[in-house]
């Protein structure tokens, strides 16, 4: 029996967590609760998702959520297959094996997830057409068989796909209300993917650049974690001025969204602790921004 309070607590969880990216949460919960409650068609994953944007934006990052608030363990039951690694004929052998007895990637990852949990297929653009073709079957039969001649049953799983095409566009529509640089993605998306591709997705979601509002929750979030982790190895420390738009300054890049945010909060703090042991000044205080650096002010 589904827990019904563990499925309603869905949106509040990914609404915590996920910034700048309102429009998105709606459209993936239905799909996930579908498929938790046994709602989702039988014989097929138990939901389907594309989600196109730039990098740093929060893609990837809503995929672990979901592992980790379905499946509890992401690291076991997160299968995340980089496409920039199959974009010949070849590794089509990475992917499901050469030989007799062969399972490849794919089989590998499946047994340690047990059979259930997220796939995701990241920068699904990169693959070369006959893993495209593969992706194809995933979607439709939820099986794949691997060279062994074992068929994987992929029912239990829900299958991620994303891709950073027309990213580079987002700057030109910044303006432009969201329904239309939704359905300009998409027909970008249609276009270097097949439409047979889109249209086999439960949901096709775009995520949109984040404004610096946003980056500065991202920054928040990432600092507090920090936080957390020095209070339980003994520093006690309170954000004080310039710590958030010192982050913001040097943990987004243009190229990469917020996705460098964690190891510079991480970075930045442990260098003000350090620095504070080496000179003997107390470690416990107010971080405040200084010269391009955090420092502890007592």
């Amino acid at each position: 029996m589904a827990d019904l309070e563990h499925i309603r607590g869905l949106p509040p969880f990914l609404n915590e967590r996920i910034i700048g990216q309102d429009h998105v949460i709606p459209k993936v919960v239905p799909i996930i609760q579908n498929g938790e409650l046994g709602l989702s068609d039988a014989g097929r994953p138990k939901g389907t998702f594309l989600f196109l944007g730039p990098t740093g934006v929060g893609k990837t990052e809503i995929t672990l959520l979901i592992t980790e608030y379905i499946f509890k363990d992401v690291n076991k039951h997160c299968i995340r297959l980089d496409m920039s690694e199959y974009q010949n004929q070849e590794s089509l052998g990475l992917l499901l094996g050469q030989g007799e007895g062969s399972r490849g990637n794919l089989g590998r990852f499946y047994d340690r997830a047990e059979g259930r949990g997220v796939l995701l297929f990241d920068e699904i653009e990169k693959a070369h057409p006959r893993v495209l073709d593969i992706f194809l079957q995933v979607l439709d039969a939820g099986r794949i068989t691997v060279a062994s001649g074992e068929t994987l049953n992929l029912c239990n799983f829900y299958i991620v796909a994303t891709s950073n095409i027309g990213a580079d566009a987002l700057m030109e529509l910044k303006n432009s209300p969201m329904a239309t640089v939704e359905r300009f993605i998409e027909d970008l998306a249609a276009a270097e993917l097949r439409p047979e591709v889109l249209a086999r997705f439960n949901v096709r979601c775009v995520f949109q650049k984040l404004g610096y509002n946003a980056q500065k929750q991202i920054a928040n979030i990432m600092l507090n974690k920090e936080l957390k982790n020095l209070r339980g190895k003994g520093y006690e420390l309170n954000v004080g001025p310039g710590v958030l738009d010192l982050l913001v300054a040097q943990g987004v890049e243009p190229r990469l969204g917020v996705r460098r945010m964690r190891t510079t909060a991480e970075s930045n703090c442990r260098h003000a602790v350090r620095e504070a042991l080496m000179a003997g000044r107390p470690t416990s205080g107010t971080l405040v921004a200084e010269n391009g650096h955090l420092v502890i002010h007592p």
